[in-house]
């Protein structure tokens, strides 16, 4: 969120301060997606050491992965948006203006989802009903992030003609990326329940 704000002064006379901004958030999901990338290697090494079920190995192994991809989706966006704010192209300010107000909304969405997927992790195997409702929303934010992008998608391709083909592609491989993030975050909810169900709770 602080990356897509700071990068609304890319073209003004606060372009210095607002890129240093988004050199220091990329800077710490770098090392967020570092330490996802340990964490998921220790959790992975455990489970080889267990004395679960081939399946539910399998499925915690996905879920790890899961969950380790949207750190690294995370990055990979944080990243995208820096070169979008290193090269601003001022004969399409119009178009980036309106792109950043729903990139902004998506990633909103993305985060009210993940809220719902931590709080779903903390309660699973506990609290069935719950549990199961947690993942029904998740869902249902998933597709609402979906009417967005496809919104911001046909945004895009109806203003090809303003935009060079750097540009264009940057717009949607960031739009990509952002809805990405929403659909890994439900795969891993589902495979909570999958495991939860497995494990009988």
């Amino acid at each position: 969120m602080k990356i897509l704000s700071s990068s609304g002064n890319g073209t003004n006379s606060g372009s210095h301060n607002g890129l240093h901004d988004i050199e220091i958030c990329t800077e710490r999901i770098n090392i967020l997606e570092k330490m996802g990338d340990k964490i998921t290697q220790s959790f992975e090494e455990m489970l080889g050491r267990g004395s679960i079920t081939a399946s539910i190995e399998y499925d915690f192994g996905r879920l790890a992965d899961n969950v380790d991809s949207i750190l690294d989706r995370a990055h990979a966006l944080s990243r995208q948006l820096r070169r979008v704010t290193r090269r601003p192209l001022r004969e399409a300010k119009e178009f980036d203006t309106a792109n950043r107000k729903e990139m902004i909304h998506l990633v909103q969405i993305g985060l009210t989802q993940l809220r719902a997927f931590r709080k779903l992790l903390t309660i699973a195997g506990t609290n069935r009903n719950q549990a199961i409702e947690l993942a029904r929303e998740i869902e249902r934010l998933e597709e609402q992030g979906d009417d967005v992008k496809d919104a911001m998608l046909d945004e895009l391709y109806g203003s090809w003609e303003k935009l060079d083909y750097a540009s264009f592609h940057n717009y949607l491989e960031t739009t990509i990326e952002a809805d990405d993030i929403l659909d890994l975050c439900e795969d891993a909810s589902d495979l909570v329940i999958t495991v939860m169900k497995a494990l009988g709770a």
